[in-house]
């Protein structure tokens, strides 16, 4: 990389993975700091069963007023209309100071209430070991007339009193007043810190009488968490392991792999070091990465082999040609030379001129043969008629005509130019194309009735710069860069046996799914 350029910061695979599995293991935790919900619902079950209580202890209320005052009635109404009351309270409504202190009577209670007072008392102390509830009863002017405490005084100021013995269900939450200093584990929940006050009012005969005023600190998260503390542990540990299994997962079907393919790429070629396949893969894809890396790599390496192949086959084809190049210019100084003898001299430079000019262009063609492959789609019976007429005097014969190659039209043209060219060169006549498909993939075979290929070079004949017809000015390069351009494309050129004339196989392998 440059050192111009600023190399942009990324995260290691590893890194990314213990973050990912960080926040799955911190979420049963993170659930502490959200508890506004859950809050929420302690605090409306806290009302809801104050409100019950609250309709059970109005009409025990009644029913003692009544009787006390000779007013009760004979029996309850067999139609009266139904009117219940839901809780209504949240927590993100706001929760109002803490409640004002009771103060002393400003009116004494009529002797009505003083004289069921005492037995409302003795009803809200059974009923609060149970439900741990505060209870006022309250007459007609806000006055404690009975209760678990502040009894005598008055709580006509509050302001949930006020509107209760105006007729109206209030339910209010209000900042708890503690004995004792708050755990520091209370602070993450507002639950903790909040009192449930309930109103309601006391009727009979339709006439407002008194109210009913009833508290209760909700119950907290952590009680609850307390209670199932040991199915807590259980699913702590269930998440600690499922989040290990979950690590391990990536680190042996991921990391591993590629950190073993990267380290493979590294080693690979240097000091000739040949591609050596993954032990473990991991999972499909990296599987066919790996094997993409190899593909590449082999093609890479080939490449280089071949490059030092040709570099020692150039130095020794130009050797001759500028040997005698330079040998006839000096011989062209020498002033006694005949005008015969100089214009040989001046032929022959031209003639290795010309040799050394088409040994390039079969190495610059050579060297462009696997940027001029194309992948695609061709059948011959669109490409046979062209070529037909570019050979005229070869017959060309297909097989096959219908069945699809994966290759390019542009391509597959080049290929089987050179090959035409290299048939009837060696006196074919007559040319076949056989097109099949197989399991593997798809194949084409080449097959002429000219002289053939003798034994003795058939393992020469894929063999840069190799020709038998160096005289008439061939390079060896035809068939290289046939085959240069097939492994471009994943396919490969075979020299089959034959007992009349030449045959070669061109076999295109189906892409990896």
């Amino acid at each position: 990389m440059p050192e111009n350029v600023r190399q942009k910061w990324r995260p290691r695979l590893w890194t990314v993975v213990a973050i990912v599995l960080g926040v799955v293991l911190s979420l049963p935790f993170a659930g502490l700091f959200l508890f506004k919900f859950y809050a929420n619902q302690l605090v409306q079950q806290t009302e809801e069963s104050l409100l019950a209580q609250a309709s059970i202890m109005a009409a025990i209320y009644a029913q003692s007023y009544e009787v006390a005052s000779g007013t009760e009635t004979a029996s309850a109404k067999t139609n009266q209309e139904f009117d219940p009351t839901f809780p209504s309270l949240s927590m993100s409504a706001g929760i109002l100071p803490q409640r004002p202190d009771a103060v002393p009577n400003v009116v004494n209670p009529s002797p009505i209430y003083l004289d069921i007072g005492p037995e409302l008392s003795r009803v809200a102390s059974a009923a609060q070991i149970n439900t741990l509830a505060g209870y006022r009863f309250l007459d007609d002017q806000g006055n404690v007339i009975g209760g678990s405490a502040e009894v005598g005084q008055s709580l006509a100021h509050v302001e949930e009193v006020k509107r209760a013995l105006e007729g109206e269900n209030v339910s209010v939450a209000r900042v708890r007043v503690r004995d004792t200093p708050e755990p520091t584990l209370y602070s993450f929940s507002r639950g903790a810190r909040v009192r449930v006050f309930v109103a309601t009012p006391v009727r009979s005969g339709g006439d407002v009488i008194g109210a009913v005023y009833l508290s209760r600190t909700p119950n907290h998260i952590f009680r609850f968490l307390y209670g199932e503390r040991f199915n807590l542990a259980k699913a702590s540990l269930f998440v600690l392991i499922s989040t290990s299994l979950i690590g391990f997962v990536f680190w042996r079907f991921i990391t591993r792999p590629i950190h073993a393919l990267i380290a493979r790429t590294q080693t690979t070629g240097s000091n000739g070091q040949r591609w050596q396949p993954l032990e473990h893969y991991g999972t499909r894809e990296i599987e066919t990465l790996s094997h993409s890396f190899q593909s590449l790599t082999e093609r890479l390496q080939n490449k280089q082999d071949a490059l030092k192949t040709y570099t020692a086959h150039v130095t020794h084809e130009l050797k001759s040609p500028l040997t005698a190049v330079k040998g006839a210019a000096e011989l062209l100084a020498e002033e006694d030379m005949t005008p015969s003898q100089r214009r040989m001299f001046l032929e022959n430079i031209a003639r290795n001129t010309q040799r050394m000019e088409e040994l390039l262009t079969s190495m610059r063609a050579f060297s462009l043969a696997d940027q001029s492959a194309l992948s695609g789609e061709t059948h011959l019976n669109t490409i046979v008629p062209d070529l037909s007429s570019r050979f005229d005097p070869v017959r060309i014969s297909v097989k096959g005509a219908d069945t699809a190659l994966p290759i390019h039209i542009d391509t597959l043209r080049i290929i089987l130019t050179h090959l035409l060219e290299n048939a009837q060169q060696h006196g074919a006549s007559e040319v076949t194309f056989i097109a099949e498909r197989e399991t593997a993939g798809a194949s084409l075979t080449i097959s002429d009735n000219g002289n053939g290929i003798s034994d003795g070079n058939r393992d020469k004949v894929l063999t840069p710069f190799f020709t038998t017809r160096r005289e008439q000015g061939g390079t060896g390069m035809g068939l290289n860069i046939v085959t240069s351009t097939l492994e471009a494309l994943g396919g490969s050129l075979t020299l089959l046996a034959t007992e009349r004339g030449t045959a070669f196989r061109i076999s295109f392998q189906n892409a990896p799914k």
